[in-house]
């Protein structure tokens, strides 16, 4: 932060300047201080409060924050803000693209990630036909309708994970779609000497305890003060660690991540686009316990999208 000095009618007034440069533009905010020049000690508390008041002016409320700084989360707001400039500029015609395109690219990464046997024209044809689909279109199609499921704003609880899961799942029967598992399940990594994996340093809890675990977690969703941003990472960490479906847990997670951003005004986010990075980091966060793994390569991620989107050569545009 910086202190400037002017000089009005012969009387001192300072002003604070807080500068953060967001892809190819500075945005500064002003501040008025008084007629004496802070301390250093002094300094510190007023940068402090100001992003205090610079966040609650962006988000419109104020959040709390455990993990990110307060200068990520401005900055995540002005990137949000950034993002929506450029595609209110767009016309309508290209922003009903763009909007199709975003989820397609997602809806089809999300799914090969988890080496699911689909292709870019399965993915589109389910998009734009309504019948006499095949079975990969199928497929592409239910995860299409978690994504349109996810864009309304209900409250997240057991019943709602449920039918999530249930319509992302439909088509695969012997994975108990709509139900929380009934029997352990491990975590693998990925290891060159063995095709099945290697199991992680952590074993999701027995299957008893999941409803449990459950209820838990969308009480502290519903209620937790958390800056959307830390919450959304922080949400599919957590909810991962609990992993409550035989099957499609991590596409469950990044629904729910997407879900909390949607809900909050920012983009959706094709987080699994970098394969590799998203497993190490995820799988490090289960395995300590420590989120903050995880919402660091989240949030670099979120930079990473908004910014190539906002100069034209979107990572994810697999279609334009």
């Amino acid at each position: 932060m910086s202190i400037t000095k002017k000089i009005i009618n012969g009387q001192p007034y300072y002003y604070s300047t807080l500068s953060y440069f967001v892809i190819d533009k500075s945005k500064n905010f002003n501040k008025y201080i008084g007629q004496k020049k802070p301390s250093k000690s002094q300094t510190a508390k007023l940068e402090n409060s100001f992003k205090d008041e610079i966040i609650e002016r962006l988000y419109g409320r104020k959040y709390a924050k455990e993990l990110i700084s307060k200068d990520d989360l401005i900055k995540a707001a002005l990137f949000r803000d950034r993002f929506y400039e450029k595609y209110n500029s767009m016309t309508l015609v290209k922003r009903r693209k763009y909007d199709v395109d975003s989820t397609i690219i997602f809806t089809l990464t999300t799914l090969t990630t988890e080496n699911v046997d689909v292709s870019l024209n399965d993915v589109v044809n389910a998009y734009e036909k309504q019948t006499g689909l095949s079975q990969r279109e199928k497929i592409s199609k239910n995860m299409l309708d978690a994504v349109e499921f996810i864009r309304k704003k209900n409250k997240i609880d057991a019943k709602y994970l449920l039918k999530l899961h249930g319509i992302a799942m439909s088509e695969f029967e012997t994975k108990t779609p709509g139900k929380f598992r009934d029997r352990q399940v491990y975590i693998h990594k990925r290891d060159s000497k063995n095709s099945r994996g290697i199991e992680i340093a952590y074993r999701p809890p027995e299957s008893e305890k999941i409803s449990e675990l459950i209820e838990e977690f969308a009480d502290w969703y519903n209620k937790t003060d958390l800056n959307p941003m830390e919450k959304a990472f922080v949400a599919h960490a957590r909810l991962y660690r609990i992993h409550p479906f035989l099957d499609g847990n991590k596409r469950i997670c990044r629904l729910i991540l997407n879900k909390t951003l949607l809900d909050s005004g920012f983009p959706l986010l094709n987080i699994s686009a970098d394969k590799e990075e998203y497993f190490t980091n995820l799988m490090k966060s289960a395995e300590k316990n420590k989120p903050k793994y995880f919402m660091e390569f989240s949030l670099k991620q979120y930079f990473d999208h908004t910014k190539a989107f906002i100069k034209g050569s979107d990572p994810d545009s697999g279609r334009r």
